[in-house]
């Protein structure tokens, strides 16, 4: 009696253990606008740790669904999977369901060099695009075999775990807990008159120094492994009048660690003016920089003359605190 107590149950459940079955290495994508559980229900695994962003991208793991067979909440939603049979011995289904970070923008990353496919063991199954809140992935994989989403950013790879939904080697910089940017640093003011005109001279001043650090920068590519960029914002009055007061890339440097002039110098001209960014490699473990300001400069006159100033402008540092 017990056994046909039993019968229907597992008839209506899928589990029949007759005819074909699902083979290993199937890969199964598309998407569905809503997302297959919520928060507290069967399923649900979305945490902040288990999200993998880039420059261009933001994917992670909200539903997980792992067995021999597929359950009800993943056939009852996806009509083109729903029929699948048990599979083969020792593999097993991995169906995802996909999100991404609640304060990313999806739509803004579209076009962007972002690559991305699934690999089970040593095979690999391309996506047409990157993945976007809402799709679904799902995968027959022998239970002893890795199953990754890859995506590949501006030439480098992060990975998700389709079964943990661990990061495989993800860039450190986006998930070690540190800020992108310090607070405001403290500003300058510098003036003196010239050697050779005392009635006459230049002064410039600013009171918001900014610095941030990113592992990769628009234009210049991803820093090397185990560091990010730091980059110091400021603005250097270049034009004054007749005169013309150029600053030096060596007036900025690094006061702590190993003291570098930057890798890059980036200036922006405005009205009266000139934005400057430049750019620092430093270890991505590096919380705390102190950042020195030594106006090196050239200050040229009317009809091309040089001018010399009468005092040397002392230094100035701030410390940048993520």
């Amino acid at each position: 009696m017990l056994l046909a107590a039993l019968a229907p149950s597992a008839t209506a459940c899928g589990y029949l253990s007759i005819g074909e079955k699902t083979e290993s290495y199937e890969f199964f994508h598309d998407n569905d606008p809503e997302p297959w559980c919520a928060e507290g229900e069967s399923g649900y695994v979305l945490s902040e740790d288990s999200i993998l962003e880039g420059p261009h991208f933001s994917v992670g793991i909200q539903c997980r669904y792992i067995g021999e067979t597929l359950p009800h909440e993943v056939a009852e939603r996806v009509p083109s999977i729903a029929d699948l049979t048990r599979v083969e011995e020792g593999s097993e289904f991995l169906a995802n369901n996909l999100t991404s970070h609640p304060d990313s923008d999806i739509f803004d990353f579209i076009g962007w060099p972002v690559r991305s496919w699934v690999q089970i063991g040593d095979r690999e199954f391309d996506l047409d695009a990157p993945p976007l809140r809402g799709d679904w992935i799902v995968v027959t994989a022998p239970t002893d075999v890795p199953a990754v989403l890859w995506v590949e950013d501006d030439g480098r790879a992060q990975g998700l775990d389709l079964r943990t939904g661990e990061r495989v080697d993800p860039v450190f910089a986006y998930y070690n807990g540190l800020a992108d940017w310090s607070d405001i640093l403290g500003g300058f003011k510098y003036e003196s008159y010239f050697a050779d005109e005392p009635d006459d001279g230049l002064s410039c001043q600013y009171d918001q120094v900014n610095a941030s650090r990113s592992p990769w920068l628009e234009g210049v590519g991803w820093a090397p492994e185990g560091s990010v960029f730091l980059s110091v914002y400021t603005l250097w009055c270049n034009q004054i009048g007749e005169y013309s007061w150029n600053l030096d890339p060596a007036s900025i440097t690094l006061a702590s660690g190993e003291a570098t002039e930057s890798e890059t110098w980036i200036e922006v001209s405005y009205d009266g003016g000139v934005e400057i960014e430049a750019v620092f490699v430093i270890p991505d473990i590096d919380s705390e920089v102190t950042i020195a300001f030594e106006p090196i400069t050239e200050a040229i006159g009317p009809e091309g003359r040089e001018m010399e100033f009468q005092d040397e402008f002392p230094a100035t540092e701030w410390v940048a605190s993520f």
